[in-house]
């Protein structure tokens, strides 16, 4: 084979190989996308960062929680809600 040829042929197998690589890619990354699942995250005190707590650090989190849910300490604004015969 001449020199020319050889080169061109060394250029066309690259070719293939990138093309074959992109092309692998792109369908790993189809697959990986119908696995991908959401979970909706709101609501008071959300934890961003998915950290492990320790025990006690779940003890404090849950009556935190549990003082949310019963009202707690409270701020002032379950009085706005009650109506008033001075008003």
């Amino acid at each position: 084979m001449s020199k020319p040829m050889t080169r061109v042929t060394v250029a066309v197998l690259i070719a293939l190989l990138v093309i074959v690589a992109i092309f692998t890619s792109v369908q790993a990354l189809q697959g990986r996308a119908g696995s991908v699942s959401a979970h909706v995250v709101s609501g008071a005190m959300t934890n961003l960062n998915h950290d492990r707590l320790t025990a006690e650090e779940q003890a404090l989190y849950k009556a935190q929680l549990e003082g949310l849910k019963s009202g707690g300490e409270g701020h002032g604004c379950e009085s706005e809600m009650q109506s008033h015969p001075d008003d």
